[in-house]
């Protein structure tokens, strides 16, 4: 168990297949929209997943770093010329290996990460799916130790025919759409984004993150615990002190296994009265290592509203605290959840200035 305490966000900005604009994005996911279609850039067998249309222009690059630059040009913040940079992918650019290169993937987007952003500075955090919010913890972790100033924390990943091949033979790909937390979910649907936060030292009244934890299953290499009791550890880790939680936006794959874990870790949390819950995941798919950041990212725009998103195709809710109707927050502070193979659990809480 390890757990971070702190740090303000200076800025954020996502790439998603709805849009760079956080108004647009956050439109379409309460009217409960999904960007669910047929690759063209690969045959995916006919599985569908939440494609950028943006990316189909093939450049001749991989798609990941066309990615990464529509993500630059939708940053309006300055970033400080020696923040260091914490890059969160799964496979990065993958479509380079099914081109026929021997390249390090994930490497290859880290240096592209670099000149992209112009930064020398950079890390790679490839924890499954689980490391978008595992780089902002490693980030928060070196501003506290006054290793830097400010840092910026990138995730960011493709939809591929690797991947979806992969998550096919676990049986994990739904064969329609992404129902999180729905009693009849049957998997799945990939998706392709990314979201950059810019991270500085803690101070109240800003946008910021409040504390953060981890924890490890390490029961199977796939499969979470479906008790759910390492990744109750790191939610009331996280918890501590913290008041009221006002929703929670969970990890949410529409796998029968996460999300099962999910309600039971935050069954046994909240005593069976679980605040209002959503995934993005519903709306964008598995967007893998972007997951975690861009839930940072929309969460704060929900904290601000005070309210959460329907929970895109819905049918019927496997628990009482997900719906197909926008629902009110009970405080501005959320619990963010993301989780990934091999047992690893993150949970983080953060709340929008007033």
């Amino acid at each position: 168990m390890s757990e971070v305490k702190g740090a303000s966000i200076v800025g954020t900005a996502a790439a998603t297949p709805f849009g760079t604009e956080l108004e647009q994005n956050c439109a379409a996911f309460f009217e409960g929209r999904n960007t669910f279609c047929t690759p063209r850039h690969y045959d995916s067998k006919g599985l569908l997943a939440g494609v950028d249309p943006d990316l189909d222009e093939d450049d001749g690059t991989s798609r990941a770093f066309r990615l990464l630059r529509k993500l630059k040009d939708a940053i309006t913040f300055p970033i400080p010329p020696e923040t260091p940079l914490f890059l969160a992918t799964t496979v990065g650019a993958i479509d380079l290996l099914e081109q026929g290169s021997d390249c390090n993937t994930t490497s290859a987007l880290l240096d592209e990460a670099k000149q992209i952003f112009g930064l020398k500075t950079a890390t790679l955090v490839s924890a499954a799916c689980a490391s978008g919010q595992m780089a902002v913890s490693l980030a928060m972790e070196q501003i506290r130790a006054g290793n830097c100033t400010h840092a910026l924390v990138v995730g960011c990943d493709i939809a591929s025919e690797f991947v979806t091949s992969g998550f096919t033979a676990l049986g994990a790909v739904s064969k329609t759409f992404c129902r999180p937390y729905d009693k009849n979910r049957d998997g799945l649907v990939l998706g392709e984004a990314a979201g950059a936060i810019l991270l500085t030292a803690y101070t109240p009244g800003t946008d910021a993150i409040l504390s953060a934890a981890e924890s490890c299953d390490a029961a199977h290499i796939t499969a979470p615990d479906l008790e759910g009791t390492i990744l109750k550890q790191a939610i009331t880790a996280a918890m501590a002190g913290q008041g009221t939680i006002g929703g929670v936006i969970g990890h949410g794959t529409g796998t029968i296994y996460n999300d099962l874990a999910e309600i039971n870790a935050l069954n046994a949390v909240f005593s069976g009265n679980i605040p209002p819950l959503y995934s993005l995941k519903g709306n964008l798919g598995h967007t893998l290592g972007a997951t975690g950041v861009l839930q940072i990212i929309f969460g704060l725009e929900f904290s601000r509203r005070g309210m959460m998103p329907p929970q895109a195709n819905l049918q019927e809710p496997a628990v009482a605290a997900v719906s197909n109707q926008s629902q009110p927050l009970l405080s501005r502070r959320l619990l963010t959840l993301n989780v990934g193979f091999g047992g690893l659990n993150s949970a983080l809480i953060l709340e929008a200035a007033q």
